[in-house]
């Protein structure tokens, strides 16, 4: 999966991106489990990539759920 701007996370409605949401928490602990088994991860970098794009989808709906109010 290509890295996700706000811009285009910005697009997507608000059920868009809980389902992206429900599966980069999923990968994220599929890629902890592989690291803390000792398996070697094929991309170490797609740790951070998905860590940073759970967190802009929680920071874009906190925005809209501030604006709504």
């Amino acid at each position: 999966m290509p890295k996700m701007t706000a811009k285009e996370l910005r697009k997507m409605s608000r059920e868009e991106r809980e389902k992206l949401l429900s599966e980069l928490r999923f990968e994220l602990i599929r890629l902890r489990g592989l690291l803390a088994s000792g398996s070697p991860i094929e991309n170490p970098a797609r740790l951070r990539e998905v860590k940073k794009a759970i967190a802009r989808i929680l920071t874009i709906n906190r925005e809209e759920s501030l604006k709504s109010r």
